[in-house]
Formats: structure tokens, sequence, C-alpha cells
């Protein structure tokens, strides 16, 4: 608010002072941006007004994060790169979206699983080979561990995710913890392949763990999934097991409701 003992400027001064042209300045009067008074035909700013507006251009700008149609085309650059086995531009990808704004989430389930469901089915209906496969889930994994997020502030908890003996991919597990650790938990990440009854003495020896995550891609390791989530949750901590159809959104949600029901 401007204060009547101060010496009042002209707009020209005050566009000079905030270093834009005298059209702009009148501008952000018209808009209200800039408070003014009209004073004998002339637009009269308070330096207080002038200094606000020149503090707030100067304060670092939350860029807006990219839209839908910026992701799918970076997406099909993203499938392109994965298939030439181009890791500097796959990385690269990744890093300029996650510096405008994509969250993690996104950009796993909007930019680079398509790519990767993609390259499978290729694999699957006989059009690729195993390794383009291969390759490009070892690159991925990669990439996002030059991503991992280190929140500040209070964690929201502690986190074990893990895939159980004979679920070799362990991308997916990787996927979680970055998306866990982008949402301010702490995650204990054990990778794939780990033996049931190891998952469980793990938990056992570390009692800070809230919820478990029991990633799973491979339906002949179900049982034993399920086994050490049984034995897991007896001894009181909540366990979750994924599975197809499920999204890293939903694994957030769903890791917080089973530690808020069992506190």
């Amino acid at each position: 608010m401007s204060n009547k003992s101060e010496t009042m400027l002209e707009l020209q001064s005050a566009a000079d002072a905030l270093g834009v042209h005298y059209q702009t300045a009148y501008r952000w009067v018209r808009s209200g941006r800039l408070p003014a008074q009209l004073t004998g035909g002339k637009y009269l700013v308070s330096p207080h007004d002038v200094a606000e507006v020149g503090a707030q251009r100067e304060a670092p700008q939350t860029p807006a994060a990219p839209s839908p149609a910026r992701l799918q085309r970076q997406s099909e650059r993203m499938h392109q790169a994965l298939l030439e086995g181009d890791e500097s531009e796959v990385r690269k990808i990744a890093r300029r979206l996650v510096d405008e704004g994509t969250t993690i989430v996104d950009l796993v389930e909007q930019v680079i699983s398509p790519p990767l469901r993609a390259i499978g089915q290729a694999w699957h209906e006989g059009n690729l080979t195993i390794w383009v496969e291969h390759r490009a889930s070892a690159i991925v994994e990669r990439a996002l561990g030059d991503l991992l997020p280190n929140p500040r502030g209070r964690r929201r908890g502690t986190v074990m995710v893990a895939a159980v003996s004979g679920d070799l991919h362990s991308l997916p597990t990787t996927m979680a913890t970055v998306a866990l650790r982008e949402a301010n938990w702490h995650v204990h990440h054990l990778g794939a392949d780990m033996p049931g009854d190891e998952l469980v003495g793990f938990c056992a020896a570390h009692d800070e763990i809230d919820v478990v995550v029991i990633s799973l891609t491979n339906p002949d390791a179900a049982d034993e999934a399920e086994q050490a989530a049984v034995q897991i949750r007896a001894a009181g901590t909540p366990t979750l097991v994924g599975g197809a159809g499920k999204t890293l959104g939903g694994l957030i949600d769903d890791v917080q409701l089973a530690a808020d029901a069992s506190t």
C-alpha cells in the first residue's frame, strides 16, 4: 500500500526503476499488478509498490509442468532412444522433464512406461530380440537411479521394497523406490530375486519399517510373494503385493493408507 509521505514517482520513472518499457508499466497499472494514482492526467506510483513489483519479478518462479502433449512427444522420443540403445538421450529427456517440473510418477507412467510396454509387446510378437528389451530396461533403471530424489524435511515413514525369488525384474522395484522417495518416504530398496524368508528376517531386524511393498511381475512367484506377505503381516507390518495394472500413483496412496491404518 502507498505511503502518503513518500515522494511519488511518475510512471516513466517507475518503468525505468523496474527496467521495463513505459507501455509494459502502463499494462501493469491497467491490470492492477502495479498500483497507481491518476493525478493531473499522470499516473503516480509509490516507490514502495515499485520495490514490491521488482522483488516479485526477481523471485524464482516455479515453472509450469510440461503439458500432456509435450509428455506424449517426449515419450515418442524416449521410445526411439530406447530402441537404439541411446542412453545419453534417455537421460537427457528424463532430466530435462524433471527440471521442467514433471513428477517422477508422471515421468514413469506417461513417458517411460509406454515405450517399455511397446518394446515388450514387440518382443513377445517376435518383432524384436530379447536383448533390445533387456537393454532398454537396464538403461531406464540407471537413468532413474540418477534421478533418485533426496527429500528434505520430515519423512512420512519407512518402506521396504523388494521382489521375491523367481521374480527377476528389478526395474519395477526401482520405479517404486523412486516414486516413494519423491513422496517423502524413506525406502529400504532390496531389489529383485530376494528369498521370502529373507524379507521376513529383514523386517524382524528393522522395527522401523512401517509398510512393506513386494513387487510382482512373474505370476510363478505369486505364491512365494503371498507367503512372505502373510508372515510379515502376522508380525505386525502392513504388506502390499503388486501386480498387473497397478500404478505408482495408486501405490503411493495405498502405502499411506496402510501406514495410517496401522497407527
